[in-house]
């Protein structure tokens, strides 16, 4: 079968999706991936035909987002933007869904991508399956939900997504004209949401943290996260490998590469917090930190590694709790300190430290803020309690016997070749 896997994002979003897409090509299956001009590489050297949308997505984030106060608290604030982005993509998405069409059998989407195929194309509806990797749609039950806002079964929860949904829509099914003249009418936004809200879906989630339930009307599979297996001959750079046999087991702190203040600030304070506490410090690069200098013989920094090679060997896990480095930790089975930003980040957070195996949540512009340290040296303490230590290892055993990439292409087999 001809399979489109429409896909946008960051590189945390596409490595999923090129995980998946191998294995569909491995059975048979002819794949191409939709992607932005800066990771048409990326899908290229999973080996997957690359369906290029001529746009580079994060320059643009960068722009409009790092140079500027940052992306904002509220999940309205944080939904505008996702569809302002949305909308400045739509005549690149339009020109690459109108020239992929006819070449393919159906789609397999993301929550990103979900309305594309009834947003940008006319005619019969094509074969399409939703995979998210937590669930965006109102529920009560805090642990199924994208929306939800606390523990348990509560309407607290479900009133939080039914006020988050009309944004949500208005970021996947923008609204009005841009300027290069793709009109996104009343007709195609109705048509879009419509295919989004009946496509088959499933969740690419370890059910560690997103609980299989029925969430929107529909009895949405969870299969796991899907981990792509490392090429052969991977390993650590040489300075890192002298840096973690030169002592005991570092704090790892990575809360991405982005050159926000916000981010540099945050991973200050974490890296105090794990000094105070008598840990060393490893510290991803990329915000800018590591060129201030002055850090001393107990502080490392890494650049592009494996964090498949690298969390094992560390003593715990402090990160912005996106999907992917939050499954890697667990299944590394370290403790882990959440420091998320936005969109899934705040929910994985959550879910992280009501399963046991992290301390809790600081957000991030709380760490970043005067009294971030002292908040992150109590959530690592927190985290490093024997307790917690031990539940992190329990779930590392469950975590480790999912096979996501397997669920997620039998979900998809089953709603495409139906």
């Amino acid at each position: 079968m001809r399979i489109a896997m429409l896909a946008a994002g960051s590189r945390g979003d596409y490595q999923p999706v090129v995980a998946v897409g191998r294995a569909l090509a491995a059975r048979g299956h002819d794949v191409g991936v939709t992607v932005t001009s800066d990771y048409v590489d990326l899908v290229r050297a999973g080996g997957l035909r690359p369906e290029e949308v001529r746009f580079d997505l994060m320059e643009r984030y960068r722009e409009d987002v790092l140079s500027g106060e940052g992306m904002p608290d509220a999940w309205e604030g944080q939904l505008g933007m996702v569809g302002e982005m949305a909308r400045v993509l739509a005549p690149e998405v339009t020109r690459t869904l109108h020239d992929l069409s006819p070449r393919y059998d159906g789609f397999v989407t993301t929550a990103l991508t979900a309305t594309w195929p009834g947003l940008f194309l006319d005619g019969p509806r094509r074969r399409q399956v939703l995979m998210m990797f937590v669930p965006a749609l109102p529920s009560v039950w805090g642990d199924s939900s994208l929306f939800s806002v606390e523990e348990g079964r509560s309407w607290r929860n479900l009133a939080a997504g039914l006020r988050v949904l009309r944004s949500a829509r208005g970021a996947v099914a923008p609204r009005g004209a841009d300027a290069a003249g793709v009109d996104v009418g009343v007709r195609a936004r109705a048509r879009a949401s419509w295919q989004m809200m009946t496509a088959p879906a499933f969740v690419a989630m370890t059910p560690q943290l997103v609980t299989p339930r029925r969430v929107g009307g529909r009895d949405v599979r969870v299969v796991g996260y899907p981990v792509a297996p490392l090429p052969a001959g991977s390993s650590l750079p040489a300075g890192v490998e002298a840096f973690l046999a030169a002592g005991s087991p570092p704090v790892f702190v990575g809360l991405g590469s982005h050159t926000l203040p916000a981010v540099r600030d945050a991973l200050r304070s974490a890296v105090g917090a794990a000094l105070s506490l008598g840990h060393r410090v490893l510290v991803q690069e990329g915000s800018g930190l590591e060129d201030e200098g002055g850090h001393g013989d107990h502080v490392a920094f890494v650049g592009d590694a494996p964090h498949e090679l690298l969390m094992p060997r560390t003593a715990a896990v402090v990160s912005h709790a996106g999907a992917g480095t939050s499954v890697t930790a667990l299944r590394a089975g370290r403790p882990q300190v959440p420091v998320p930003f936005t969109m899934d980040q705040p929910f994985l957070a959550r879910r992280l430290h009501e399963i046991g195996v992290a301390g809790t949540p600081v957000p991030a512009g709380v760490a970043a803020g005067a009294d971030g340290e002292r908040r992150l040296r109590a959530s690592l303490e927190e985290a490093l309690a024997p307790e917690v230590v031990a539940r992190a290892a329990e779930v590392a055993e469950a975590v480790r016997q999912e096979d996501g990439v397997a669920g997620a292409v039998a979900e998809i087999e089953r709603a495409l070749l139906r």
